[in-house]
């Protein structure tokens, strides 16, 4: 029960501004791409809360949250005081490459204090502290080159001929992934369902030629109706993680991100994005090289998802 308990138990960062909550998330926005997911008001709380809000603070932020790349931030006004103060803890950025540290780094000084000059270290080649205007902490960090590669996408789109909820569903809804999930020809024989972050979903298929393939996603986020954000791989039954029975250096993990976007005419674009993950530089190259191969099985899977919506319409 202890490790159940520790593995579903997720921890995110909650900033506390005292009162400069959405002048923070504006400079964030500027700066950094910041993308503003939750905005509530005092003032738009369904029930008061006592001593949480001084009078004439209605407009301040009781909770927010924003998205700055793939993490997602949580902020308040607290007790807006005005004074915000963050000691002991930094948030630790990661640029593409120098050019980009040194931007960042630089748009985070305006205004605030540097605590260690970027410059080259034996671990990265642009690494560096600064406190910004709010005194809110950063450690912004380039990517070596071969930690970079990691980053590198496969992006494939489809627009489908269905309302956005629909597919939605088809992707959250255990029973509905058995009709359709999986490259064409093949049949999922299995399909337990976990939706939340933490959670997993552990499917097993069987191949054309009757050979049975398991694999599992573990959610990190889920956004509905837009995004779902999972890291995959190969199972076994049971649900341990294993290597792709067909290739060796395929890498043991996937960041996977699913966008679903409404179209005119009621129609949803969806879109994958697939990256290695801690891949080895083995690892990358069988990634980078497979393009083809991936593009083959999404469009199959693609496809078999198509007819079953085409059955709902």
């Amino acid at each position: 029960m202890q490790e159940q308990n520790q593995a579903s138990a997720k921890v995110q960062p909650y900033l506390f501004f005292d009162g400069r909550c959405e002048e923070a998330i504006e400079f964030y926005k500027k700066t950094l791409g910041a993308q503003v997911e939750v905005m509530m008001r005092f003032k738009q709380s369904p029930e008061p809360h006592p001593g949480m809000c001084e009078p004439g603070n209605e407009d301040k932020i009781m909770h927010s949250c924003f998205r700055i790349g793939n993490t997602q931030i949580m902020a308040s006004d607290g007790r807006a005081q005005g004074k915000p103060m963050f000691q002991g803890f930094a948030l630790s950025l990661s640029a593409k490459d120098e050019a980009d540290a040194d931007r960042m780094f630089n748009a985070l000084a305006d205004g605030g204090q540097v605590q260690m000059p970027l410059g080259k270290t034996f671990f990265s080649p642009r690494f560096g502290m600064v406190a910004d205007r709010f005194g809110m902490g950063w450690m912004v960090i380039a990517l070596p080159p071969e930690t970079a590669a990691d980053q590198i996408e496969f992006v494939i789109s489809r627009v489908f001929d269905a309302p956005r909820e629909l597919v939605w569903k088809c992707f959250t809804d255990p029973e509905r992934m058995k009709q359709w999930w999986g490259p064409k020809g093949f049949k999922v024989i299995a399909s337990k369902m976990d939706l939340r972050p933490g959670g997993t979903y552990h499917y097993g298929m069987m191949a054309p030629d009757g050979t049975p393939m398991w694999g599992k996603m573990v959610y990190r986020e889920i956004s509905p109706p837009e995004r779902i954000v999972f890291v995959n791989s190969f199972s076994d039954e049971a649900g341990g993680t294993t290597r792709h029975p067909l290739h060796k250096t395929w890498p043991l993990q996937m960041l996977s991100v699913f966008t679903f976007e409404d179209q005119p005419g009621g129609k949803t674009k969806f879109t994958v994005r697939w990256s290695p993950l801690h891949a080895t530089a083995e690892e990358r190259k069988t990634f980078d090289t497979n393009h083809d191969s991936m593009r083959g099985g999404w469009t199959g899977t693609m496809e078999q998802l198509a007819a079953y919506l085409a059955k709902k319409a």
